[in-house]
């Protein structure tokens, strides 16, 4: 079987806890032949291919249907050269993790509206009127841009009159959102990993300080499912399997959903040695299982 991993340059990646390294030497550890390549490297002539490095570290051109899978893990933003990179990965005639389509689709924020029921109250708008009516409504919030990550424009507002609201819509003309704000993210934000509709594990991400918790910036705990939370996984599991979504973080604080991750999900690192497992084992295994389906249901 042979794997194409694109993602961000590996040196700039941080070995020990990173996914995607993760996954990859899993995969290689099951003599899995993968690649790896960066998004500037894919291109299209005459059919969708890349410059592709192999295990060597030696770079070879080679068309995309050549792989029975490829794994698509390029970290946010979602930009134009995102965008483009997902458009040439659909014309590769290969199964791609998660679907380029749904990329192209689902915002990491908005993705999770569908489910409004399971979210803090949350409003989407570059009205300005809207938003400040929203935060006197609701009290203090939390404003988001919606191309941003890791928590990074996630900020607190506690006025209506807050210039942040202007600043974050440019002046009335970009839609963000704005969530009422749960105290309870001080215990933690529950990173919970799953594939396709399977629960596979999760972690107390417990800020250090502030508010935003991330691994980067948090103590990461073991911690499990509560009735509520599980209710969410179950409704949303299979709604992600039938958009072709198979690798999924969704973020929860105080047994509210408040992002589906699907561009980039992190975290089995740190909740295999939390719960004593092997997050990788299991989703490499995934992966080969679903990829040998298709390839069945090809020839």
């Amino acid at each position: 079987m042979k794997w194409l991993v694109v993602l961000d340059p590996i040196e700039g990646l941080i070995a020990r806890t990173d996914t995607s390294i993760s996954l990859i030497n899993k995969a290689r550890q099951d003599n899995i032949e993968v690649d790896t390549a960066t998004i500037d490297k894919l291109f299209f002539e005459t059919h969708a291919a890349v410059l592709a490095t192999d295990a060597d570290g030696q770079e070879k051109e080679k068309i995309l249907a050549h792989y029975d899978l490829i794994l698509m893990r390029k970290e946010p933003p979602y930009d134009l050269a995102f965008h483009y990179a997902t458009q040439l990965l659909s014309l590769s005639g290969t199964w791609v993790i998660n679907s380029p389509t749904a990329l192209r689709e689902f915002n990491e924020k908005l993705i999770a509206l569908p489910f409004r029921q399971h979210m803090p109250p949350t409003l989407v708008s570059s009205d300005t009127d809207l938003l400040k009516d929203f935060v006197a409504r609701h009290g203090t919030c939390v404003v988001k841009i919606l191309d941003s990550f890791q928590g990074k424009s996630v900020r607190r507002i506690e006025s209506a009159e807050d210039g942040l609201i202007r600043e974050y819509t440019q002046d009335g003309n970009m839609p963000i959102m704005i969530q009422q704000f749960n105290e309870r993210v001080y215990e933690g934000d529950k990173r919970v990993i799953m594939v396709g509709d399977r629960f596979l594990g999760a972690a107390m991400r417990r800020p250090k300080k502030g508010f935003h918790g991330n691994f980067a910036n948090s103590d990461a705990l073991k911690t499990v499912l509560t009735p509520r939370e599980k209710e969410i996984v179950d409704e949303v599991g299979p709604w992600l399997v039938k958009h072709d979504i198979h690798f999924i973080g969704l973020d929860l604080i105080g047994e509210q959903l408040t992002e589906i991750n699907i561009t980039c999900p992190t975290g089995i690192v740190q909740i295999s040695e939390l719960d004593g497992k092997d997050l990788a084992r299991e989703i490499v295994d995934y992966f080969v299982e679903l990829a040998s389906k298709k390839t069945k249901r090809l020839s």
